[in-house]
């Protein structure tokens, strides 16, 4: 449950920061795409990272399985790292060319700036339900 917690905190901040500081998150980005690149990252590590994630998705469906509130979203989380896993396992090109595609068809950088303020109350809220759910379970 504190890894919900986690994500709720990390999601605040961003939050904030679309919001009230924007081009700090641009000059964030600019700094990790340069010390980071996610393509050859995720395929010299596809194993190893495909496993956890398979890992995770079994998780969160024994989550959803045993969980009495049968939230669906640990379910819909549950199937989508389950198939990033097993993409990443047997077909990691899928994943790749996938980006590029949605990279030719939409540019996120433009969107998220156009509509960073919507997207940043968005994560406020979804920030206060996981820190609401984790004090309801932690309790």
């Amino acid at each position: 449950m504190v890894i919900i917690l986690c994500i709720g905190v990390v999601s605040a901040v961003f939050g904030v920061l679309l919001i009230f500081a924007p081009a700090l998150v641009l000059k964030a980005e600019r700094q990790a795409n340069r010390l980071f690149m996610t393509d050859t990252a995720l395929i010299n590590n596809r194993i190893p990272i495909g496993i956890a994630m398979l890992g995770a998705s079994a998780f969160l469906g024994y989550t959803y399985a045993t969980d009495q509130l049968k939230d669906v979203i640990f379910l819909v989380i549950a199937i989508t790292a389950g198939v990033f896993g097993v993409l990443l396992l047997v077909s990691p090109d899928t994943i790749l060319q996938a980006e590029r595609q949605a990279n030719k068809l939409y540019m996120t950088d433009a969107f998220f700036f156009k509509h960073r303020v919507l997207i940043g109350v968005f994560l406020l809220l979804a920030s206060g339900f996981m820190v609401r759910t984790y004090l309801t379970f932690a309790t």
